[in-house]
């Protein structure tokens, strides 16, 4: 994963269901690079969509964005095997945590 910021570019928006992007508003779609800067255009809601789309994947934990616009970590299922080291999985823990989080700053 790699986080990438463009700065003084053009964003074109082609919505079906919406006319303004309102605040924590989450949309399905497709953003893509043109001449001219980008262009992100929504997807024809049919049938269900994904739920929330998920933003990172790490080791012990993943990170989704809800509709409402909020974010959602979940953890993921481990097995343990015997004389497992717990320092060694919290500190992973940890580290996908501040991953995640840095994503999305």
């Amino acid at each position: 994963m790699q986080k990438k910021t463009y700065n003084d570019v053009q964003l074109n928006c082609v919505f079906q269901h919406v006319t303004d992007l309102p605040d924590e508003l989450c949309l399905t779609g497709i953003i893509s690079r043109d001449e001219g800067g980008f262009r992100f255009e929504e997807e024809i809601k049919k049938g269900r969509a994904p739920r929330n789309p998920k933003l990172y994947d790490g080791q012990y934990v993943s990170l989704v964005r809800m509709v409402n616009g909020k974010y959602q970590m979940h953890a993921k299922t481990m097995r343990l095997e015997p004389g497992f080291d717990p320092s060694t999985i919290a500190i992973g823990f940890y580290q996908d945590v501040v991953s995640a989080l840095k994503f999305i700053e």
